[in-house]
């Protein structure tokens, strides 16, 4: 391609924009957000606050409401003329933490509609990002305990990966992988670790372009030498320590135990007396499978695991190194890579849900420069 001056903002639009945590990496990396869609209203007060002159660039409407004129109106450009798409449809029908609804339920499918819009406004490229668990999500989710010990009662609607194969397929199809006219696709999994962030956290990225170019996936720096958690929030000078307003006080049980430092930094349930273990994780204690999370206090030395919407969870937990209470919304902001200026509106829970949500940063600075580099913009 055509080398554009230089200071050239490449003109993208945004589906299911969230927080603006993917855009923000895309601004780094060279992209310029045209216009948004984003039907949570929080999030659109949120996208507004840190981008005044998105304000009328933002469509408040369920996806499925929205058309792709309207996109490109608001975009002021026309089909073929929009340099990227971008965005994921909500995790949690793929999450394997949850019900898994997959492809049937009414959010796991919107990646059909992206595929539309995507056609529709015939980018340069995309991305779609999603969870892990879309890789095994399956077509119809079958419980665990009606599997079966060896999994032969599934069937082929039930197996693992099957809903993985027909998102593909449709990608394929809706997109004319391989025809003219068509998008050269390539599926990638990062993990944000690797490229900067203090977070473990892995995500599935399909990108497309529309041209010959061969993709390159992008390559960390930082895999031997992860950033620790006092990198990132080990400077906060006590801010942020309002309980009910930067987090969620514990209840009285984990409350006790991280004050009294029954459980230390980098270390979990495991350290208590057997007669804590259970009363602090009740069913939990009884069932099989990872257990990791529950009364977890994380280390100033090693990298976060994943952001959650709920640093609270009891399986999920997130306590500080030092102090007897979750990580705040801050520092959770902070570990996704949105600089410490960043807004977000709405209730505390709003606003942890808003940037658990969000694809970190850094991941969307590393594909939107692998992308440019593929195309040698």
């Amino acid at each position: 391609m055509k080398n554009k001056s230089k200071g050239y903002k490449y003109p993208s639009v945004s589906l299911f924009t969230g927080a603006f945590g993917l855009d923000l990496g895309l601004e780094k990396a060279g992209f310029e957000i045209k216009a948004c869609v984003e039907k949570d209203d929080n999030c659109v007060k949120t996208i507004v606050a840190n981008r005044p002159s998105l304000k009328d660039k933002v469509i408040n409407k369920d996806i499925n409401k929205v058309s792709v004129s309207e996109i490109l109106g608001i975009s002021g450009l026309k089909r073929g003329e929009v340099f990227l798409v971008s965005g994921g449809p909500p995790c949690q029908p793929f999450s394997t933490v949850g019900r898994r609804e997959s492809i049937s339920s009414k959010e796991g499918s919107l990646f059909h509609r992206f595929l539309e819009i995507v056609w529709g406004i015939y980018p340069q490229c995309f991305i779609f990002e999603n969870v892990k668990g879309i890789l095994s999500a399956a077509i119809q989710h079958k419980p665990l305990n009606l599997r079966g010990k060896d999994g032969k009662c599934l069937t082929k609607r039930e197996k693992l990966g099957s809903g993985w194969d027909f998102i593909n397929k449709q990608f394929a199809k809706v997109l004319r992988q391989g025809k003219k006219g068509g998008y050269r696709l390539a599926v990638w999994e990062l993990d944000a670790v690797d490229f900067g962030a203090a977070q473990k956290r892995k995500r599935v990225f399909i990108v497309g372009i529309r041209t010959k170019c061969q993709l390159s996936k992008p390559i960390g720096t930082y895999v031997n030498r992860p950033r620790s958690l006092k990198d990132v929030i080990g400077r906060l000078d006590g801010k942020y320590e309002g309980p009910g307003k930067d987090y969620f006080p514990y209840d009285k049980i984990r409350s006790k135990i991280f004050s009294e430092n029954l459980v230390r930094a980098g270390e979990n349930w495991t350290f208590l007396p057997i007669n804590l273990q259970k009363k602090v994780m009740g069913k939990g204690w009884y069932a099989t499978g990872g257990k990791v999370g529950f009364c977890r206090r994380l280390s100033w030395h090693k990298p976060s695991p994943t952001i959650t919407t709920n640093p609270t969870g009891r399986a999920t937990n997130l306590c500080h190194p030092e102090k007897p209470r979750p990580l705040n919304y801050v520092e959770c902001a902070l570990l996704q890579g949105f600089p410490k200026s960043w807004k977000f509106e709405g209730s505390l829970s709003q606003k942890y849900k808003q940037i658990g949500n969000a694809v970190p940063v850094q991941l969307g600075t590393a594909i939107g420069k692998s992308i440019l580099k593929s195309l040698e913009v």
